[in-house]
């Protein structure tokens, strides 16, 4: 039958806080990614693998939400 008593952890001295949060920093690691995509793209020209990775970094930055203008202080920074 397993634990019936309604608990969610066996015991007591289970750490309840040790959960953390997973996407913290989902955002700036995006950003980041996409910036790093660019620079590569510049270094070796376009690449069958920078326009996979392109499409698929257009999507996730659409998802976010992230501006064209968040994206060149990004550029600007590196």
């Amino acid at each position: 039958m397993g634990n019936t008593s309604g608990a969610k952890y066996k015991h007591m001295m289970y750490n309840v806080s040790r959960a953390s949060q997973k996407s913290g920093k989902k955002l700036e690691k995006a950003i980041a990614r996409y910036v790093d995509l660019m620079k590569k793209e510049n270094a070796q020209g376009e690449t069958k693998w920078i326009y996979k990775t392109r499409l698929k970094a257009n999507a996730r930055l659409k998802r976010y939400g992230v501006t064209q203008a968040m994206l060149d202080a990004a550029l600007a920074k590196k």
